[in-house]
């Protein structure tokens, strides 16, 4: 577990997320992302995805020079945890590790480098998951204290990724972690293990917090927005794409890097953590099918937990006419009435995003299928229309422009 988790986290930096998941990529009002020009009966291609940032292995110093020893103690009752990074020996070898802490593990670990050749961790496996059970509680805010003689948490020590001890019982623990805040864990540690080489580690730290895909977001992500999608009528393995948009306060907007799940038969798992306050549509379609949405507002500190239903079987057309008319009629989710129009090359990239059912006008009409029931935003040129579609039925809107006036 601890070698995935700190292959994942290129050494502390990134927090996992499961399904349609992403971050924010802000752009200005008057700009839309790039998109090709969408033509008849062509889906455009989904959103590229941000390239995830690259974040060093954490760094580990030297125990300071002239520093006691720390103490390998098998009585927990003489644990005096130094008021002091966390050091000790691990295999026989001196070491400074930096710590990371998940929902169920706290693992110290330092990477290999020109004074230590061979990366060296010790984990404690504190609430290990169990296929089909529930949950654990978190790890965060609680207190451990382990006498030799009692079966504690399991612990490992591993050596350049190889588990060398598994250690049920027979060690002295003394162990306090805080609460989680701002992607951190505060803590101290007293370990010390029966191993030949009496592996030992004591001391304070401030470490960076792991969360696990299966974990959901908490208040340390708030503001935030996740929640499932539920898929009827698709096969397994159907695409299931999610998106997600922001239109803030200080009008500016934002459009979320677009993610891509495969459906399984279970909801289909999304979520935006600390976001701005501010109004945001989330949305769920299948490749070619039919788009579903919901309009949110989003407070500070908000932790939304949203359920979208997304029945590929249920669709609507529309038909639309327009009299001597050019060019190409785009939809999206209409806002609430009273909301102030998108401009235009915002309202095109927003489509794009969302519906992704541009047609052309050809001989004065253009017809829209597979639509999902909702309140649409129809627009053509200058020409800006709310319909309703309804499942199972075609609905005609006229966007021919009103005469001039006399």
């Amino acid at each position: 577990m601890s070698r995935m988790i700190f292959g994942v986290a290129l050494g502390f930096g990134l927090v996992a997320a499961s399904g349609c998941g992403s971050s924010p990529v802000p752009t200005q009002p008057a700009a839309a992302p790039q998109e090709a020009e969408p033509k008849k009966s062509q889906e455009p291609a989904p959103a590229s995805q941000v390239e995830p940032p690259k974040v060093e292995a954490p760094k580990t110093a030297p125990p300071p020079s002239g520093a006691a020893q720390v103490v390998w103690e098998l009585d927990p009752a003489k644990h005096a945890v130094p008021n002091a990074p966390v050091r000790g020996r691990v295999a026989g070898a001196d070491v400074t590790p930096g710590v990371l802490v998940t929902a169920e593990e706290v693992i110290f670990r330092t990477p290999a480098d020109t004074m230590q050749p061979l990366e060296r961790s010790v984990t404690l496996r504190l609430a290990p998951r169990v296929p089909g059970q529930p949950t654990p509680s978190p790890i965060t805010g609680r207190s451990w204290k382990v006498d030799p003689k009692d079966a504690g948490p399991e612990v490992w020590v591993e050596v350049k990724g190889q588990p060398i001890l598994s250690q049920p019982n027979g060690y002295a623990l003394t162990l306090d972690l805080g609460t989680r805040k701002n992607g951190k864990v505060t803590g101290k540690v007293y370990v010390s293990l029966p191993d030949k080489d009496q592996t030992v580690l004591a001391g304070t730290f401030d470490a960076e917090y792991f969360r696990l895909a299966e974990e959901p977001p908490g208040a340390d992500d708030a503001p935030f927005i996740a929640g499932e999608v539920t898929v009827t009528g698709a096969a397994p393995g159907t695409p299931v794409r999610c998106a997600c948009a922001a239109f803030l306060p200080n009008n500016s907007s934002v459009f979320f890097p677009e993610s891509q799940a495969e459906f399984k038969g279970a909801p289909v798992k999304f979520e935006h953590t600390r976001i701005e306050p501010g109004r945001y549509l989330i949305a769920a379609a299948t490749a070619g099918g039919p788009v579903v949405w919901k309009w949110l507002n989003v407070p500070a500190n908000g932790m939304l937990n949203e359920r979208l239903t997304l029945d590929v079987t249920k669709t609507g057309g529309l038909e639309v006419t327009a009299a001597d008319a050019k060019g190409t009629v785009m939809l999206a989710p209409a806002d609430d009435a009273g909301t102030e129009p998108l401009i235009p090359e915002l309202f095109k990239g927003f489509a794009v995003m969302t519906a992704r059912a541009n047609v052309d006008i050809v001989a004065g009409k253009a017809l829209v299928k597979n639509l999902g029931p909702g309140r649409y935003e129809v627009r053509l040129g200058d020409e800006r229309r709310i319909v309703e579609v309804i499942a199972g039925k075609t609905v005609e809107v006229n966007m021919a422009p009103p005469p001039p006036k006399k």
